[in-house]
């Protein structure tokens, strides 16, 4: 009870804290409005990062006193908490100013670089027929982009209500329960607060959304759910970590992928946004927005599951599992992206 206690405030916070958002947001216009890169036909308030943000810092705040496991994690992990605040208000920024794409990705870099300065890296690889790999100086720039690349991952996933929250409690939830069986206390704490605080979130955000989480809440899960493995210290010489963290997100990291794919086929920017992410091919083919929900909910939940195998199964099988699992994600692309292709051309 007391390892979900943070969740419960936080989303106690943040339910209490929306509709006072909400309030704000529609006498000061701070609307999200529709156009043609959006599915969204009404103008929404947005800032509900703000909530979700502040109700998962307030919650370890208000029971750091009572948890020993919380005031040591806050001292311990400051640098992380620290480059959480930065996302966040640079996310913040962006809602209310439209920064460039390069401000954004030189901020995101350097808080990346500055986790992974501080001792926080991937600093082992399992591979089959090799065992845990010691990744050396590699273990730099593949952290700093695990990082950049799942904030980002996260942010252009979230174009439908519910999505990108509903995605987010799915992995947070599975980071927590592996965590909490690695005695990695403040880390867990801090992924079921996650989950508290983004149920209080979805409350208001499930279709018919009445707020949207803006870049200050999507970059903020983001970063989080990246800087979530690379906590657990205790365990990263494993080297399955990186199996397990990619295969918890891996359909907002599949998205991205495809994204790049296809914006580098069109010639257009890579950080360019258009209207073919997954939840946009699957509106094309006629599905309802619960519909799609359902959908990539399930999915998430089939992956986390073959993430959390890691805690019963030997390194060998997890992996076996965890491919199996990236292949039948990769194939539900492929189709999908072929029959938009034929629909297209017919």
């Amino acid at each position: 009870m007391r390892t979900l206690l943070p969740g419960l405030v936080a989303g106690l916070f943040n339910i209490l804290i929306i509709p006072l958002i909400i309030v704000v947001a529609r006498k000061r216009h701070w609307f999200d409005k529709p156009d043609e890169r959006k599915i969204h036909t009404n103008a929404t308030a947005r800032l509900g990062g703000f909530g979700i943000f502040w109700s998962f810092i307030l919650a370890i705040v208000v029971l750091a006193p009572f948890s020993k496991s919380l005031r040591v994690g806050v001292l311990a992990y400051w640098p992380i908490l620290l480059a959480m605040l930065a996302i966040h208000l640079l996310g913040l920024l962006d809602d209310f100013f439209n920064l460039r794409a390069r401000i954004r990705f030189v901020v995101q870099m350097a808080a990346a670089v500055f986790v992974v300065a501080m001792g926080y890296r991937f600093s082992h690889l399992w591979l089959p027929g090799f065992g845990s790999v010691a990744l050396g100086w590699l273990s730099w720039p593949l952290t700093v982009c695990w990082i950049v690349g799942v904030l980002n991952a996260l942010n252009m996933i979230d174009g439908m209500d519910g999505l990108s929250g509903g995605i987010t409690i799915i992995a947070a939830f599975g980071y927590g329960l592996i965590l909490l069986e690695r005695q990695a206390d403040f880390p867990a704490l801090m992924a079921f607060g996650l989950v508290g605080a983004l149920a209080g979130f979805l409350f208001y955000n499930l279709p018919p959304a009445k707020i949207f989480m803006g870049d200050s809440g999507s970059t903020f899960l983001g970063f989080t759910l990246a800087v979530l493995p690379l906590m657990d210290t205790g365990h990263t010489a494993s080297g399955t970590w990186l199996w397990g963290g990619a295969t918890l997100l891996l359909i907002p990291i599949f998205d991205v992928f495809a994204a790049m794919l296809r914006r580098k086929r069109g010639g257009v920017p890579l950080m360019s946004p258009d209207k073919w992410h997954i939840h946009h091919k699957l509106m094309h083919f006629g599905f309802s927005t619960r519909a799609i929900l359902a959908i990539l909910y399930s999915l998430c939940i089939l992956v986390a599951i073959a993430s959390m195998t890691v805690l019963v199964l030997p390194t060998f099988w997890y992996w076996v599992v965890t491919m199996a699992s990236w292949a039948g994600v990769a194939i539900f692309f492929l189709i999908l992206h072929y029959k938009k292709e034929k629909s297209l051309r017919s």
